[in-house]
């Protein structure tokens, strides 16, 4: 029997690519020990959903089989959480580029920031999912599950005035909260910081002007795919819902759990719904797909992840008998050292998920100097005022600090540390 979905099997093949590229982005963060609690979320929820979107496409294609009752009951319930995640990920990732810039005006160098830095990001993108996916679906659940035929089994909300309330805002609020409160304060930041930016990048071979617009995007995912992703689910399901029959605000906890066997919805009663139904149904399939394939275009191609990939290859490949050359250079973008009185530090910029920014204030004017004495060639010194400047080190305890340094005079720098605990 033929595959009910014009596009089989293009959206199988997209869902388990894309699971495969996050599965990438997730791998070469652990071997590098570079985590971001928003991107984490966001990657691994997106990754797990996209292959259970793929295997249900495969398994049925072509029928409307109700089976697998205890993999449906998992599948939609893990499909309400990503729903809930995915704004909720970009409004961590936003809040955290927000506390990156605002520095030092937010100060994370002690416990108590950092632990509330910590609980605040644990309940957006832990608790409130599970909440979500839990006792609040229950409330307005009317079925064990559904099964669309051609994708698979997925959950079932009884359409009331009370779910949309519930759930639909989780799409909207979350991405606006990054609107108006923190993009705001990000792009300002990088758009009056961009020519001094710029000059400094010149000056540094090592450094893209890639990784700053990386940081860009990054703070626009909200925007840009989020926000209208949930503007237009809520828009297209409120027009849906209206077209058929002004909806109850509640129908009752005995309506909703009475009849509780999984229901079946065929491909054709979903295309006799109107475009409106067809068009929602497609874009909430779709959406996951898309945002997967945007990450790991941000963080997929990176250097850094080169060259993860490259030493995965070359460990494989020595399990099995045959040892690749390493490659000489190394994959690492990243500031030269530079010295800033008499201590070095080193500022880099880690293209994948942990990305934090290096905003420099004010004109950088280094002036180098030679010295033959003794045979060896003086470091370059800088001379310059750093209002703002955020240096990225890496200590033995697995913490990234930023370092904010302030240079007043030729030879004395004062330096207040914002740590990030990861």
């Amino acid at each position: 029997m033929a595959a009910v979905d014009p596009t089989y099997p293009l959206y199988p093949i997209a869902c388990i690519v894309s699971s495969a590229m996050l599965l990438l982005v997730l791998l070469t963060n652990f071997v590098r020990q570079g985590w971001n609690l928003g991107v984490t979320f966001l990657c691994f929820w997106l990754c797990v959903e996209n292959l259970s979107n793929g295997i249900d496409a495969v398994i049925w294609s072509d029928n409307a089989d109700i089976k697998l009752f205890v993999y449906c009951d998992i599948v939609s319930r893990m499909q309400l959480i990503t729903y809930v995640v995915k704004p909720m990920a970009t409004l961590i990732i936003t809040r955290r580029l927000y506390l990156i810039v605002s520095s030092p005006a937010i100060d994370l160098s002690n416990k108590a920031a950092r632990r509330k830095n910590l609980a605040i990001e644990w309940t957006l993108g832990f608790v409130i999912p599970v909440l979500v996916a839990g006792p609040i679906y229950y409330t307005v659940q009317v079925a064990r599950f559904e099964v669309n035929e051609g994708f698979g089994c997925g959950n079932v909300l009884d359409g009331s005035i009370l779910n949309i309330i519930l759930l639909k805002p989780l799409s909207v609020i979350p991405p606006l909260i990054s609107l108006l409160i923190y993009y705001p304060r990000v792009a300002i930041v990088f758009y009056h910081q961009r020519r001094d930016m710029n000059s400094f990048i010149q000056s540094a071979n090592s450094v893209a002007h890639t990784n700053y617009f990386r940081i860009l995007v990054l703070s626009s995912i909200d925007i840009l795919l989020t926000l209208p992703i949930g503007i237009i689910a809520v828009t297209l399901y409120i027009t849906n819902s209206l077209t058929n029959h002004p909806p109850p605000f509640y129908g009752g906890w005995t309506a909703d759990h009475s009849h509780w066997e999984p229901m079946v919805i065929t491909y054709a009663e979903t295309v006799a719904g109107g475009p409106s139904s067809v068009a929602q149904f497609y874009f909430s399939q779709w959406a996951s797909t898309i945002l997967a394939f945007a990450i790991f275009g941000l963080f997929g191609f990176t250097n850094e992840a080169r060259a993860t990939y490259w030493r995965g290859i070359c460990t494989v490949a020595g399990w099995v008998g045959c040892r690749p050359a390493m490659r000489a250079r190394r994959a690492r973008t990243s500031l030269a050292d530079m010295e800033f009185g008499y201590q070095t530090q080193q500022t880099s910029f880690n293209d994948g998920v942990k990305t934090k920014t290096s905003i420099v204030s004010h004109d950088v004017n280094i002036q180098g100097e030679s010295s033959a004495s003794g045979g060896e060639r003086s470091t370059a010194e800088l001379e310059s005022t750093l209002d703002f400047k955020t240096v990225q080190t890496h200590d033995s305890s697995s913490h990234d600090i930023i370092a904010t340094v302030s240079r007043h005079g030729s030879g004395s720098s004062e330096v207040v540390d914002n740590a990030h605990a990861v």
